[in-house]
C-alpha cells in the first residue's frame, strides 16, 4: 500500500464507521420519539374517554335532577300517594337509567314508590356527598347498594362491599321545595349497567377500563365486572391533587411497574370523579410493530452497506492510478447535474451577475436562460423581503462563505412563489470568491399545506369559524381591551333547540348543511370586530365588543335568535329550530376570568332552555326573572328575556 492510499483509507474507514453510527443513533432516536408519541396519544385518548364518560354521566345527572323536581312540580297539591307513584312509574318509562322512584318522609321512611315492594323501608342518607347542610336543592349522591331496587337490596359499606356477581345500583336523593313552603326528599335509584354498557362499547376490555369514584374514594361503578363496587379507595383520591385541578393525565403503576396510562375528570356539577385507565402494553402495540419491522431492515441493510462498502473501498485501492480519469469523468457528472437537477441553480459573478441558469431554474420562474443571463437576481424579487432581510443575507455569505434559508421570489407571470435558497461561494486555491451557486426548490406547496394546518389548529373545519382555542386567545385581548378603554363587552353562548332532531331524523349530512347555514346568517348578523365562534356540536359563542352596558346588547342577541329560527333549505327540506342564548357582562363587581364568563353564559344558557328555549338569559349574578314563575328562581342565575316568536 503506497503512501498515498494511507490517508484515503483512514478516511474511508472513518467516514463508513461515521455512517454506520449515525444511522444506528437515527434509528434509536426515532423508535424512542415514536414511543414517546405512542404514550402521549395514548394518554390523549385516555383523556378523551374521561371527558366523554364524565359528560355523560354528569349530563345524566343533571337530567335525573329536572326529572326529580318536574315529577313533584307537575302534580298538584291535591295529589294523592297513588297518583304520584303513577307518575313515578310514567317517568320511569323514558329514564332507561334510572331503576325507581320514591318519596321520603322526615324519618327517612319510603311513603310513595314507583316500585310498591319499597314503600315503607327506613334509608339513611346522612352520608350521602355533598354533605347534607341547610341549602336544599342539590342531588346529593350515595354509596352503592346491592341489589335491584331498595327492596331487595342492602348499602355497601368498606368492610361488605357489593360482590361482584351482585346487582347493584346507585341511591341518589334530592331535596325539592315546591312554592316555597312545603320540602320533599326524592330518592331515586341509579341504574349503573346503562352506564357500564355505554364504556364497554367504546372501551373495549384488552384496551383497558374506566372507574367512577365518588368524592370519598367510595367506588361508584366499574367498567369491569370483577371488580367489588363500595369498595374505598382514598389513596388514589390523594394522588389526583383535586384540590389544585379538575382533570389530569399519569402514568399509574400496576404490579410496581408504570404498566396504564391514567387519565381522570371531576364532574363540573356532582361529587364524582371518572378515571380511564388504558393498557400501556395494548397503546404501544403498534410501535413495537414498528419497531420490529425498522429493525428487520436496518440491521441486514447496515450489515450489507458494510459489506458493500469494504468492498467498494478494496475497489477504489485498485483504481487509485486511474485518479485522472476519476477527475475527468465527475466534471462530466458535474455537468450533467447541473443540466439535469430538479433543483433550479444560479450562477453568478462576484458582482452578482448571473452567468449560467439551469432548466430546472427556467422551468420554475418562466424566465428563459436568455432574459436572465447578463441580470441581477433582484429581479426575481417578490417584494415580500425588506431591504434589511437582504443586507443580513449578503453579510452572512460575505463572513462565512455561505448562506441558506427561505426566500419569496417571482414568476414571469408575476405569481410569487417560496423556495428554498442555498447560497455558496466558490473560491480558488488562494481562497478568492470567484463566483456564488446558488441552489433552490419551490416549497410553496409545504408552505400552503403550513397555512392550512395553522387554520385547522385555529378555525372549526365545519363552519370556518374561530375554534375554541382562538375563541380563549380573543376572548382574553377583548377582556384586555375593555379594562384599558373603560368599556365593556358581552359574551352570549349560543345553543340550537332541537338540532338533535334534525341530525337523528335527517343525518348528519343534513344536519352540517344546517349548522353552517346558520352560522353564516348568525355572523352576518355580528359588527365589525365582534366574534363568532363554535365549540362544537351546536353550541356557538359570541362576543360583543364595544358596549356600555348589557342593555346595548339586546337588540343583537334578539337579532342572533330571530336569525337561527329563519328556515333554512337543505336540498328539498325546509327546516327550521330555533336558538337559546345565555348571556353575561364583563367587566364584573368581582374579578372574573374568561373561564368564568363562560361559565356565567352557558348558566344562563341552560335558564333559558329551562324557560321554554327560543330566547336568551342575561347573567347578572343575583338571580333569574323567568317568563315561568318564581319557583324557576334560582340563586346566582340569570334573567329570562324571550324573544320574538319565529316566522
Amino acid at each position: 500500500m503506497s503512501l498515498r492510499t494511507q490517508p484515503l483509507r483512514r478516511t474511508y474507514l472513518i467516514a463508513l464507521a461515521l455512517f454506520v453510527g449515525g444511522m444506528s443513533a437515527l434509528a434509536a432516536f426515532t423508535l424512542v420519539r415514536l414511543r414517546s408519541d405512542a404514550i402521549s396519544n395514548g394518554l390523549s385518548m385516555s383523556a378523551m374517554h374521561s371527558r366523554g364518560f364524565e359528560d355523560l354521566l354528569t349530563q345524566s345527572l343533571h337530567l335525573t335532577d329536572l326529572v326529580a323536581v318536574s315529577t313533584l312540580a307537575g302534580a298538584p297539591d291535591s295529589a294523592s300517594r297513588h297518583a304520584l307513584a303513577d307518575r313515578f312509574v310514567t317517568t320511569l318509562r323514558h329514564a332507561p337509567f334510572l331503576r325507581s322512584l320514591s318519596l321520603l318522609d322526615e324519618d327517612g321512611r319510603i311513603t310513595v314508590s314507583s316500585n310498591l315492594g319499597n314503600v315503607g323501608l327506613r334509608v339513611t342518607t346522612q352520608s350521602y356527598l355533598p354533605l347534607a347542610s341547610r341549602e336544599v336543592g342539590s342531588l346529593r349522591v350515595g354509596a352503592p347498594w346491592a341489589g335491584r331496587d331498595f327492596a331487595d337490596g342492602r348499602p355497601s359499606t368498606a368492610d361488605h362491599p357489593v360482590a361482584a356477581t351482585e346487582a347493584y345500583f346507585i341511591p341518589l336523593m334530592r331535596s325539592v321545595v315546591l312554592n316555597g313552603r312545603k320540602a320533599f326528599t326524592v330518592l331515586v335509584a341509579l341504574n349503573p349497567d346503562h352506564f357500564v354498557g355505554h364504556v364497554q362499547q367504546k372501551l373495549q376490555s384488552d384496551e383497558g377500563w374506566v372507574e367512577v369514584l365518588r368524592y370519598d374514594g367510595t367506588l361508584l361503578m366499574h367498567s369491569r365486572p370483577s371488580v367489588q363496587p363500595g369498595t374505598v379507595n382514598r389513596r388514589t383520591l390523594a394522588d389526583l391533587r383535586l384540590e389544585e385541578r379538575e382533570f389530569g393525565q399519569y402514568t399509574s403503576e400496576m404490579g410496581g411497574e408504570p404498566r396504564l396510562l391514567t387519565a381522570f375528570r371531576a364532574s363540573r356539577l356532582y361529587p364524582f370523579i371518572v378515571l380511564t385507565h388504558l393498557d400501556r402494553a395494548y397503546i404501544l402495540q403498534p410501535w413495537r410493530s414498528g419497531a420490529h419491522s425498522l429493525l428487520g431492515v436496518l440491521v441486514p441493510a447496515l450489515l450489507a452497506i458494510t459489506l458493500l462498502a469494504l468492498a467498494y473501498y478494496r475497489r477504489q485501492l485498485q483504481l487509485a492510478e486511474e485518479r485522472a480519469q476519476s477527475d475527468r469523468l465527475q466534471r462530466i457528472n458535474a455537468a450533467s447535474v447541473f443540466t439535469n437537477a430538479r433543483e433550479g441553480i444560479m450562477i453568478t459573478s462576484v458582482e452578482a451577475t448571473i452567468i449560467d441558469v439551469n432548466e430546472a431554474f427556467v422551468a420554475m420562474t418562466g424566465f428563459s436562460r436568455d432574459e436572465s443571463i447578463g441580470r441581477n437576481p433582484r429581479f426575481l424579487a417578490s417584494g415580500r423581503q425588506g431591504v434589511e432581510f437582504y443586507r443580513t443575507m449578503w453579510r452572512e455569505l460575505l463572513e462565512r462563505g455561505q448562506w441558506c434559508g427561505e426566500i419569496w421570489n417571482r414568476r414571469k407571470d408575476g405569481r410569487p412563489f417560496a423556495a428554498r435558497l442555498t447560497i455558496s461561494a466558490v473560491r480558488d486555491e488562494d481562497g478568492r470568491t470567484r463566483q456564488y451557486v446558488g441552489l433552490f426548490s419551490d416549497i410553496t406547496g409545504l408552505k400552503e399545506y403550513e397555512q392550512e394546518l395553522e387554520f385547522r389548529a385555529h378555525y372549526d373545519a365545519l363552519t370556518g369559524l374561530p375554534n375554541r382555542s382562538l375563541l380563549g386567545d380573543r376572548l382574553r385581548q377583548a377582556m384586555s381591551q375593555a379594562q384599558r378603554r373603560g368599556d365593556g363587552l358581552t359574551v352570549a353562548f349560543i345553543d340550537l333547540d332541537g338540532f338533535k332532531a334534525i341530525n337523528d331524523t335527517h343525518g348528519h349530512e343534513v344536519g352540517d348543511h344546517l349548522l353552517v347555514a346558520l352560522a353564516g346568517r348568525m355572523k352576518v348578523i355580528l359588527r365589525d370586530g365582534d366574534t363568532l365562534a363554535r365549540l362544537g356540536g351546536d353550541e356557538f359563542v359570541a362576543l360583543l365588543l364595544d358596549l356600555p352596558d348589557v342593555a346595548a346588547s339586546l337588540p343583537i342577541l334578539n337579532r342572533l335568535i330571530l336569525a337561527a329560527a329563519q328556515p333554512v333549505q337543505v336540498e328539498r327540506l325546509c327546516l327550521q329550530i330555533s336558538a337559546s342564548v345565555g348571556a353575561t357582562f364583563y367587566p364584573q363587581v368581582d374579578d372574573v376570568d374568561g373561564e368564568k364568563l363562560l361559565r356565567q353564559a352557558d348558566r344562563a344558557m341552560y335558564q333559558a332552555k329551562l324557560a321554554g328555549k327560543h330566547r336568551f338569559n342575561v347573567f347578572d349574578g343575583q338571580a333569574c326573572h323567568s317568563a315561568s314563575g318564581p319557583r324557576d328562581s334560582l340563586p346566582g342565575a340569570a334573567r329570562t328575556l324571550p324573544s320574538a316568536a319565529p316566522n
